[in-house]
C-alpha cells in the first residue's frame, strides 16, 4: 500500500570519526551527574555505532542525574551523526526474525486490547524497522502507518505491502490530532531528544489519544544483577530509562502513565544465542556450539528487561 505522506530523510554525509560532546540529562536538563560506567573499548565511527539495531557493548559513558536520577550517555556524538549512521542501517539479522516478531506483537495486542482505542483506530508506529508491528496492527485491525529513518528497513515495508515512509518523527508531515495510538516499540531510548519526540507526538495524538512505549528497563533485577554487562547497554541506546523516569518524562510531555508491566516476546533460540554472543554474555559461545540445530530452531518465550508503559495524552 503506498504511504499518504511524502517525507524523507535527505541524503546525508556519514562522518567516518566523530567528537563526543557534553549534554544535559534527556529528562529534566539538569547538566549535574555522576558516572556509572565507562567504556572498555573506544569506537569513534557513527557507522559501526549506530548502523545496527543490536549495537555495540562497552562504548559508552554512562553517567546519573543528580537531580531526576535518569541515567543516560553523556558526552555523546552528535544528533546530526547519530541519525546518519542509522540511516545506513542495513540490519538484515534483525528482520530475519520478522515472522516471530509478528506474533509477539499481535500477542501483546491481543493482550493489552482492555487498555488501547478500538479495532479501526488510526496508528503510527515510530521506529518501525522492517514492519514487524505494522503486520501485526494490521492482523488485529489498526490502520496503521510506520516511520522509520533506514531506507533499507523502508523498503523491507514496502516489499511487505505496508505503509510506511522513511524519516523521523521531527519532520514527519500530518495534521494535528490524526492519530488515536502512536507507538514507540525499543525507540526512545535511540532518541537524542526524547522530550522533544513526545511534544511532537502530543501533538499528533487526538485528544484523549494513547501512547505506548516499550523500552529496556534499567531498573528491573536483572540489570542490577547484570551491573555493567547489563546486555541493554548498547551504543544505539543513548538513554536508560526505569519506570520512574518514564512516569517523569511522560509528565514532563503531556502525558499521564497509567499502565506498566512487563514485555514477553517470542524469538527462535537460536538467535537468541547470537545476540547474547555478541552481547558478550558469558558461556554464550561454547553453549551456542554445543547447541543442535533442531535446538536453535524452537520459538522461546523470554523476558528479557524490557517493559510497556502506556500513557494518555492529556490537555
Amino acid at each position: 500500500m503506498p504511504s499518504s505522506h511524502n517525507t524523507a530523510v535527505p541524503n546525508q554525509a556519514i562522518p567516518t570519526k566523530s567528537a563526543r560532546l557534553p549534554v544535559p540529562c534527556p529528562v529534566c536538563d539538569g547538566t549535574e551527574s555522576s558516572v556509572v560506567f565507562t567504556p572498555t573499548v573506544q569506537i569513534d565511527d557513527p557507522t559501526r555505532l549506530f548502523g545496527a539495531a543490536s549495537g555495540l557493548p562497552g562504548t559508552q559513558t554512562i553517567v546519573r542525574c543528580h537531580n531526576c536520577s535518569m541515567i543516560y550517555e553523556n558526552p555523546r556524538f552528535s544528533e546530526e551523526a547519530i541519525i546518519a549512521g542509522y540511516s545506513s542501517s542495513n540490519d538484515a539479522g534483525h528482520d530475519s526474525q520478522h515472522a516471530m516478531r509478528v506474533n509477539s506483537f499481535h500477542t501483546a495486542l491481543e493482550k493489552l486490547a482492555p487498555h488501547l482505542p478500538a479495532r479501526g483506530a488510526k496508528v503510527l508506529d515510530v521506529g518501525t524497522a522492517g514492519g514487524a508491528f505494522l503486520e501485526a496492527a494490521k492482523r488485529f485491525g489498526y490502520d496503521a502507518t510506520g516511520l522509520e529513518p533506514s531506507r533499507y528497513l523502508v523498503d523491507c515495508c514496502k516489499d511487505r505491502g505496508l505503509d510506511a515512509v522513511q524519516g523521523t518523527i521531527d519532520n514527519f508531515e500530518a495534521a494535528d490530532g490524526t492519530y488515536d495510538l502512536i507507538t514507540l516499540w525499543d525507540v526512545i531510548e535511540h532518541l537524542a531528544r526524547p522530550k522533544d519526540a513526545l511534544r511532537r507526538i502530543h501533538q499528533l495524538l487526538k485528544p484523549g489519544g494513547t501512547l505506548l512505549i516499550n523500552y529496556p528497563d534499567i531498573g528491573t533485577w536483572q540489570a542490577k544483577m547484570a551491573g555493567r554487562r547489563f546486555w541493554w547497554l548498547l551504543s544505539v541506546h543513548l538513554s536508560y530509562f526505569a519506570p520512574s523516569t518514564i512516569r517523569e518524562i511522560c509528565g514532563r510531555t503531556g502525558f499521564s502513565v497509567f499502565y506498566i508491566r512487563p514485555y514477553w516476546q517470542t524469538l527462535r533460540f537460536g538467535y537468541l544465542q547470537e545476540m547474547a554472543i555478541h552481547y558478550k554474555i558469558p558461556l554464550a559461545g561454547p553453549i551456542h556450539r554445543l547447541t543442535p540445530r533442531l535446538i536453535r530452531d524452537i520459538p522461546v518465550r523470554y523476558y528479557a528487561s524490557q517493559t510497556t508503559a502506556l500513557a494518555r495524552k492529556q490537555g
